[in-house]
């Protein structure tokens, strides 16, 4: 018999809990037959070490298998299931840009200072052609699929509430509604009078995210305008304005090593504010990204998620903070749910690789990776007032990136909790994007477990 390779194993007592990362298996045993399942790539230990029933269920669950082939055979299952998947899925995010030009200059932004100070306006003919897109994409797939899916546009900038967006705005607004279409608006909260009355005519579909990144003395030092003063008073006069017209408020902390010891004064000001007892606001938290792997300052996911354990911020009910949004945390959390059911292993990385996302920035060009709008580069088509054009070379150089595209993934018991790393990293620092680009799933995991799990199974007497 054979022990597969995609087992993890926590020690915890006298016990061992046990994780299939293929079959999403969780499961407590003891040391005499986690020796037995260790002995058995040796070929060392006799087959009558446990009872026939424990064998059973040990296979059924995909722990073990009489051969490696049969290992190899579940591989290939999970590849045609994933396939099948991409196959037949389509985008159901659609990322408008109305421009690149922001009147904020936040330290950690992935748009250059040039993006924001030299843009165009996207063309209303141009953004008529990505609606016409949009309308045929969700009336096909209706059409053909008995199941809903939610379709939702997604606001970006730059900053897209800035004045000459307005029509824009009000076009996807107006559209949106007479489709069932949710608008998800990202903005830095600082534009909200000029647009309130409009946002209010729509607010049954739109939902919008601001960032508020500490306490005034934290937030005024790194998000800022382009002279260098702080948006601390005004976001947060904002968000309450909004809330007080029952709009839908994502409110998302940028975490990094500057600012993941300030939450108590922000928990404060969330307290203070009455934001903690609104249902309509969401406080979540999310790591600084760097692309370049050059600064000091970035939390990678493992310390971010035992910074927030540790200060009673993840993992209790009471906490302001209701989640944590970033792929390695993300996924764990759909991974160890117990409300989700047949929660399908993670084969692709991101939104940008798995044909969720289509991102149409203001120079008419396409892309799946928000951070390369504007950029000129690795664009997957194009769009003008003639309509929509995929090159679909292009386009399945990222929607079919997974596990089992990349060189090395798969001999990685980590990968189906994965799903490849990230394909622009791999671009930008090694030029290929099927180069293999580890996440930080391997740390995160062993937190998650250690500081989460295992103490939420002794707390119930499990172990």
């Amino acid at each position: 018999m054979y022990k597969t390779k995609y087992m993890l194993d926590y020690g915890v007592k006298e016990n061992h809990v046990i994780i299939n990362t293929i079959t999403g298996a969780i499961d407590i045993i003891d040391n005499k037959v986690k020796c037995w399942m260790d002995a058995l790539n040796t070929n060392t230990i006799e087959d009558s070490s446990i009872d026939e029933e424990t064998k059973i269920v040990l296979k059924q669950r995909g722990y073990i298998f009489d051969s490696i082939n049969d290992e190899k055979a579940l591989i290939c299952k999970v590849e045609d299931y994933s396939n099948k998947i991409r196959e037949e899925d389509i985008c159901n995010e659609f990322i408008i840009l109305p421009s690149l030009g922001c009147n904020l200059r936040c330290t950690y932004c992935f748009e250059s200072t040039d993006q924001h100070v030299k843009f165009d306006t996207m063309k209303n003919e141009d953004l008529e052609a990505i609606l016409d897109y949009i309308y045929v994409v969700k009336n096909k797939y209706e059409q053909n699929h008995k199941m809903k899916k939610l379709f939702s546009i997604r606001i970006f900038g730059g900053e897209p509430l800035l004045p000459q967006n307005n029509e824009i705005v009000k076009r996807i607004l107006a559209f949106s509604y007479e489709n069932n279409i949710r608008v998800n608006i990202v903005t830095n909260g600082t534009i909200i009078e000029p647009y309130l009355d409009l946002l209010k005519e729509y607010s049954d579909i739109v939902y919008l995210q601001i960032t508020l990144d500490g306490a005034k003395n934290i937030h005024d030092e790194r998000r800022i305008r382009a002279d260098g003063s702080g948006t601390f008073n005004e976001i947060t006069k904002n968000i309450n304005k909004l809330l007080d017209e029952n709009f839908k408020i994502n409110i998302r902390i940028n975490l990094d090593k500057d600012n993941i010891y300030e939450l108590t004064a922000l928990e404060h000001i969330a307290e203070e504010n009455g934001w903690n007892n609104n249902e309509n606001a969401i406080i979540y938290a999310s790591p600084v990204l760097d692309f370049s792997g050059k600064s000091d300052s970035i939390l990678q996911e493992h310390e971010l998620i035992e910074a927030l354990v540790d200060r009673g911020y993840v993992n209790s009910d009471s906490s302001f903070i209701k989640s944590v949004v970033s792929p390695c945390i993300g996924f764990l959390n759909m991974f160890f749910d117990p409300n989700k059911e047949n929660q399908f292993c993670k084969t692709s990385y991101c939104g940008a690789t798995s044909k969720q996302e289509l991102c149409f920035s203001p120079d008419g060009k396409i892309t799946t990776c928000l951070t390369y709008c504007g950029k000129n580069k690795f664009d997957v088509g194009t769009f003008d007032k003639n309509g929509i054009y995929i090159d679909e070379e292009k386009y399945k150089m990222w929607t079919d990136r997974t596990v089992f595209r990349i060189k090395g993934c798969l001999d990685c018991k980590y990968v189906f909790l994965c799903g490849g790393g990230c394909a622009a990293m791999a671009l930008d620092t090694n030029g290929e994007i099927d180069n293999k680009v580890c996440s930080d799933i391997k740390e995160t995991i062993n937190s998650f477990m250690n500081k989460i799990i295992i103490s939420k199974l002794e707390e119930d007497s499990f172990l």
